[in-house]
């Protein structure tokens, strides 16, 4: 873990229906027309990469009342920097015991089961090796950086403040995994917010996210679980 934590939390606790997520998500047999056919995977796990950094996970009660009262919805910052090394099983996230692989905390409504499995089965045969990620994301506006960068960036080094001035956020990811025929999708990364390089420092914090997704319309939705297992870093 970078520098040093001032303050690490988790929480691990079951949540009735959804984890706040605004979404209507409908079952896999749901569907009109047979799904496409796979995509090789180093072009879909970067569509899944695309939509999950763009989702707004705000809980439906808070989306409800912000739209109640004709205010607008909050946004993700506009860029991302995004760590080029991928996470692997073996280090996507502190919770270990007695330095075994973490595992996703997931649990998706029993008719995803099925398909979450798979793809939480292909996830783990996909995170244990490090990947190096391409410029092929589909965002406005963001940069790869190194691991050497991200600490550097971390620590506040003068050439990392001024080569990725005005950004405010900055992930690591894991691989993807996918169920048989795409349309579901697993994954874990770490969202770190603030900037060390403002004068006086912008609070730095960071969540570590699992994750479902289900693919409808062409694009990927987050899927609700059944708890809220997410940890948080925060100072």
């Amino acid at each position: 873990m970078r520098g040093k934590v001032l303050k690490f939390a988790i929480i691990m606790g079951a949540v009735v229906g959804a984890i706040g997520i605004a979404l209507g998500a409908k079952t896999l047999g749901d569907t009109s027309t047979a799904p496409p056919p796979p995509k090789p995977y180093n072009e879909a796990m970067y569509d899944v990469y695309s939509d999950l950094l763009q989702e707004q996970e705000l809980p439906e009660a808070a989306r409800q009342r912000l739209l109640s009262l004709h205010l607008p919805l909050p946004q993700q910052p506009e860029g991302v920097l995004i760590r080029v090394e991928t996470l692997t099983f073996q280090d996507s996230g502190p919770t270990k015991d007695l330095g075994l692989p973490r595992e996703l905390a997931i649990l998706p409504d029993e008719s995803f089961k099925p398909a979450v499995d798979s793809a939480t089965a292909d996830y783990v045969k996909r995170n244990t090796d490090v990947m190096e990620l391409q410029n092929k994301f589909n965002l406005p506006h963001y940069d790869l950086f190194t691991k050497d960068e991200e600490q550097a960036f971390y620590t506040g080094a003068p050439s990392a403040c001024q080569k990725y001035s005005g950004y405010e956020r900055w992930v690591e990811l894991s691989a993807v995994g996918f169920n048989q025929d795409q349309t579901v999708a697993v994954v874990h990364f770490i969202d770190w917010r603030g900037h060390p390089c403002n004068r006086p420092a912008t609070i730095i914090g960071a969540k570590g996210k699992d994750r479902m997704l289900q693919k409808r319309d062409g694009k990927w939705h987050l899927l609700p679980s059944r708890i809220f297992s997410d940890w948080i870093l925060d100072s």
